[in-house]
C-alpha cells in the first residue's frame, strides 16, 4: 500500500460510464492522475462549509462535490446537524463540549443567569440536539449570550470530564468557576453520496462510507455516535465488495485521455488558505441563511451571493470550486424540502409534510424530488 500524504483529490475520472481513476494535486500544485478499478470516498463531512464547526479544515465536501460532478446520486442533503454547544473562543475549529454535562445537570442560561430552555421542551437542557440547538440561535440572534453552567459539578468535575477541564484551562477558562460561553455548530451530515448495502454507488468504480455518503440510516436527525457504528459495518463491506471486483480496468493512457476530453484540470490556486476571503464570506453566507433556521427568502439569497463569489473563481478544479459545489447543493436541497423535519427547519414551513415523508434524491447536480430511488447496489431500506 502506497499512502500519498498532503495530496488533495479534485476530480473524477469517468471512462466508458465507469469510474475509472482520478486527478490529484500537492501542495506546490502538480497533478497527479491515478488509474484504478475501484474508487473508494471516505472524505468525511461538509462541516467547513458552516462559519462555525467542530470540523476540522479538511471537512470541505471534497469527495461528494466530485461524486456530485461524474453524475452519482446524492440524497438528503439539506439535513446537517448542529451540536448545541461548543466552547464559543476565537478558534477555526470550535470546541465541542460534551452532552454529558448536560445529562449530569449543566444549566444552558443566559448572561442573566435565566434558564434559556424552559417553556421551550419539557425536557429542558435534554431535548433534542436541533431543538436545544434552535433555541440558543435564537437567544443569539436576539442579542443575549449563552452559556453552559457547569458550576454545581465542580466537585466531581477533574475526574469526570478531564478533557473539557483540560480544554478550557488551556483557554484560561475553569467551567468548574464560571460559566462557559457556548455557540451552536455544524457537526455533522446526515445527507451524502447514495450508496446500497455493499457501499456501492450508482456510478460503476466508485464505492463509499462514512460521512460522505448516505445509507438511509441517519434519517433526519443522527442519533449520537452511532456514524461510528456505520462507518465501521460499511467500511468493512466496501473493503469485501472491492476485493471480489474484477482487476481489469482502463489503463493509464485512456483514463488520461478521458481526462483531457471531459476538459479536467487543475485551478492555478488548488488548495484553500487559511486567509482566503472569498471562502470566509461563502461560510457566513451558508451560516446565516442555510444554517440552523431556513427560509426561502434566505435560501434565495444565498444562493444568488453564491452565484456572485462564483463567477469570481478561476477555472480548473480545486478545494474552493468543491466547496462551492457543495454550498449549491445543500441550499438548492433546502429551498425544494417545503417542510421541517429533523434538522432541517424552515421558519416559513415549520410543520412536517407526509408528502415528505421520503427521501430527496439529486442525479448529480439535478434534483429528482422525493420518490426517486438511486442506481447502484441495494437499498438499505432492505436492512428494515
Amino acid at each position: 500500500i502506497e499512502i500519498l500524504e498532503n495530496r488533495l483529490a479534485v476530480e473524477l475520472v469517468v471512462h466508458r460510464g465507469r469510474v475509472a481513476g482520478l486527478l490529484s494535486v500537492d501542495r506546490s500544485g502538480r497533478p497527479l492522475l491515478l488509474a484504478a478499478n475501484a474508487v473508494v470516498l471516505a472524505t468525511g463531512g461538509i462541516g467547513r462549509l458552516f462559519w462555525a464547526t467542530t470540523n476540522p479544515a479538511e471537512s470541505t465536501g471534497d469527495g461528494l462535490a466530485m461524486a456530485a460532478r461524474a453524475g452519482a446520486s446524492l440524497a438528503d442533503l439539506e439535513f446537517v446537524q448542529f451540536h448545541p454547544t461548543a466552547l464559543d473562543v476565537p478558534a477555526d475549529t470550535k470546541p465541542l463540549l460534551t452532552e454529558a454535562l448536560r445529562g449530569e445537570g449543566a444549566l444552558l442560561v443566559d448572561e442573566a443567569g435565566r434558564r434559556i430552555m424552559e417553556g421551550v421542551h419539557p425536557r429542558l437542557e435534554l431535548a433534542p440536539r436541533d431543538v436545544v440547538s434552535q433555541t440558543i440561535w435564537n437567544q443569539l440572534q436576539v442579542g443575549h449570550r449563552v452559556y453552559l453552567d457547569s458550576t454545581a459539578l465542580a466537585e466531581d468535575f477533574a475526574a469526570r470530564f478531564p478533557s473539557v477541564l483540560e480544554l478550557c484551562l488551556e483557554r484560561g477558562l475553569d467551567p468548574r468557576l464560571d460559566p462557559m460561553l457556548v455557540i451552536p455548530v455544524a457537526h455533522y451530515h446526515m445527507g451524502g453520496v447514495a450508496v446500497g448495502l455493499d457501499g456501492s454507488t450508482s456510478l460503476p468504480g466508485l464505492w463509499g462510507c462514512g460521512e460522505v455518503t448516505w445509507t438511509g440510516l441517519h434519517g433526519a436527525n443522527r442519533l449520537a455516535s452511532n456514524s461510528l457504528l456505520e462507518a465501521l459495518v460499511f467500511g468493512r463491506r466496501v473493503g469485501l465488495a472491492v476485493a471480489r471486483i474484477s482487476r481489469d480496468h482502463a489503463s493509464a493512457e485512456r483514463v488520461a485521455d478521458a481526462a483531457n476530453r471531459g476538459g479536467i484540470e487543475v485551478s492555478s490556486e488548488p488548495w484553500i488558505g487559511p486567509d482566503n476571503p472569498s471562502a470566509t464570506e461563502l461560510r457566513k453566507i451558508m451560516w446565516r441563511d442555510v444554517g440552523l433556521v431556513r427560509s426561502m427568502s434566505g435560501l434565495r439569497r444565498a444562493q444568488l451571493e453564491i452565484d456572485r463569489i462564483g463567477l469570481s473563481v478561476g477555472p480548473g478544479s480545486s478545494e474552493f470550486a468543491n466547496l462551492l459545489t457543495v454550498a449549491r447543493l445543500v441550499t438548492t436541497a433546502a429551498s425544494v424540502r417545503t417542510e421541517s423535519r429533523g434538522a432541517h427547519y424552515r421558519r416559513d414551513m415549520p410543520r412536517a409534510s407526509r408528502f415528505w415523508e421520503q427521501d430527496l434524491f439529486f442525479e448529480g447536480l439535478r434534483p429528482l424530488g422525493p420518490k426517486h430511488a438511486p442506481g447502484g447496489g441495494s437499498s438499505t431500506r432492505e436492512l428494515s
